[in-house]
């Protein structure tokens, strides 16, 4: 494990986690969704994911999928973008999806930025 590798996608992953959880308070604030009440348990889960998005990116810089570096780490960090944000998107309401289009997005940009300045 590279920390360099590590503290870069730590940090973009809790800048990530901040923004994510502030959105979805702002949403949640103007949509009415029945059954679905924002907490600061509801809010802190979501920022950990990310946080945890950016621990496991960290990890994974050893698996090769494709020869190419940088496109390696997009795909890597796409999968593992899914993966994580899995967890966060089954609190049953409408549009919970948006965590999983969000964590592909994200771990897309936390691993090209790990690969890019962390390696």
């Amino acid at each position: 494990m590279k920390v360099k590798r590590m503290i870069i996608a730590l940090v973009i992953a809790a800048l990530f986690g901040i923004y994510c959880s502030y959105a979805t308070n702002e949403y949640l604030k103007t949509a009415e969704i029945p059954g679905l009440e924002v907490s600061i348990e509801y809010l802190l889960t979501i920022f950990y994911s990310r946080l945890l998005l950016g621990f496991v990116i960290g990890f994974v810089e050893d698996v090769k999928l494709i020869r190419q570096r940088l496109l390696n780490s997009i795909i890597r960090g796409t999968i593992m973008g899914a993966i994580v944000s899995l967890g966060i998107s089954f609190y049953g309401f409408t549009g919970a999806y948006i965590f999983i289009i969000y964590g592909i997005i994200y771990g897309a940009i936390i691993d090209l930025a790990a690969t890019k300045f962390g390696s």
